[in-house]
């Protein structure tokens, strides 16, 4: 204990000669050394909270969960405009930045395009993937993404959940669709790669999913758990082309809750260590950090008996990062969205399970370097938010700050 507050002490003295994010001044080995399990299982966790600006609950949060992101939806943070959405982030990163250990949070969204946009007032609504695959030039799947972690960026946001490597193989899909960028696995896998492209150039941290495809099912896995009765084979072929293809350029990969009987009869993706260590991890090659979709939709709830229990197990099965929430998205079912107390419920359930030996500590460690790894890259490169708030005189001008960069073949005319 001492020399946790010995390196607490030194680290906050590194504060008052300008660093930013001191933490980073360290080795990450040597961080994840001073840090509390509590700690640890917090960095794990990507939450939300109800209110426009900070306050108690997210407050709690970040100091009493010790959560490493926060993600935004419409309903639940207003996203008004990007003055409402800067000061939003600002404020959750100075409140993280005045804990012990200052880590910075992942801040994120779905911003795919399309029908999935949760920043629409004040910022440009570009098209979805489908009709970016349907101009034949994939170097515009690079110059939209870049455009949108312009805006993100600027609004304090770091990372975007997308794109979508799906394949459009099932017209009767009710949840992918003109969300994947075809269905030819060829052509979405370089479609991604050049969205990942723009996204690392914008700054911003990007995510593929959904891992492993979910491109050919029938129904939502909000509701239920789709099955997709393929030969090992056909997946390789095609659901998994993209995955393999991108693995060495991506930063995060989200899992979907899926159930592929040919790779895993009883285990949904988001909860297979046969998915997740032994194929994304080992066969394909992925390093990078596994998040979960979203705990509290039904598909992966049929395979746990609870949020908290499945929250153990997508850890141990290989997941770095859980989302919890998202509930509310489905049928506007306000009653299933997790509360605050739930949230608290589900970290001190991880923390107890690293306790008991059920979730090895070696696990949790290998999850927490991936991601300060990820936030010490992101952290260290420069950002256009530091540069102060957004004013109103400005909001115009961020309105139209990407409309000019994406190429004019998106409104038909032939690019250059």
């Amino acid at each position: 204990m001492y020399h946790r507050y010995a390196f607490i002490f030194l680290t906050s003295t590194l504060l008052l000669f300008g660093y930013s994010s001191h933490i980073f001044a360290y080795e990450i080995g040597q961080v994840i050394s001073h840090m509390t399990n509590e700690e640890k299982v917090g960095q794990l966790l990507m939450v939300h909270f109800n209110g426009m600006s900070v306050n108690e609950d997210a407050k709690r949060l970040i100091q009493k969960v010790h959560a490493g992101a926060f993600i935004y939806y419409n309903w639940a943070n207003g996203l008004e405009d990007p003055i409402q959405v800067q000061k939003l982030s600002a404020d959750l990163q100075k409140l993280a930045q005045a804990q012990p250990l200052s880590i910075p949070l992942f801040i994120a969204v779905d911003q795919e395009g399309g029908r999935v946009n949760r920043l629409k007032n004040g910022f440009t609504l570009f098209p979805s993937n489908l009709l970016i695959g349907q101009t034949k030039q994939p170097k515009i799947a690079g110059e939209v993404a870049f455009a949108i972690g312009e805006q993100l960026k600027t609004v304090g946001i770091n990372l975007n959940l997308a794109p979508v490597v799906d394949i459009n193989s099932n017209p009767n899909n009710p949840v992918i669709g003109d969300r994947s960028f075809g269905e030819s696995p060829q052509e979405v896998a370089e479609y991604g790669k050049w969205a990942l492209d723009g996204y690392k150039r914008a700054n911003i941290v990007s995510c593929l999913k959904h891992f492993p495809g979910h491109g050919d099912t029938r129904v939502d896995s909000h509701a239920e758990l789709p099955v997709i009765n393929k030969s090992t084979e056909e997946l390789w072929k095609i659901e998994l082309f993209p995955f393999v293809q991108l693995a060495k350029e991506a930063d995060m990969i989200m899992t979907a809750h899926i159930l592929l009987p040919s790779l895993d009869s009883t285990k949904c993706a988001t909860l297979s260590s046969i998915l997740l260590k032994d194929l994304l991890r080992e066969q394909i090659g992925f390093d990078g950090v596994i998040i979960s979709d979203s705990l509290v939709m039904q598909s992966v709830l049929n395979n746990a008996s609870s949020v908290e229990e499945a929250a153990i197990q997508a850890v141990n099965a290989g997941c770095d990062m859980i989302i919890l929430g998202g509930k509310q998205l489905l049928d506007n079912q306000n009653s299933l969205e997790l509360s605050i107390e739930d949230v608290v419920k589900i970290h001190r359930s991880l923390v107890e399970a690293v306790r008991v030996g059920r979730i090895p500590e070696k696990r949790l460690n290998e999850s927490v370097e991936r991601i300060l790894k990820l936030k010490e890259r992101i952290q260290n490169s420069e950002t256009r938010q530091r540069g102060g708030i957004i004013n109103e005189t400005h909001t115009f001008q961020f309105s139209l700050l990407c409309v000019f960069s994406v190429p004019l073949c998106l409104f038909g005319l032939k690019c250059m």
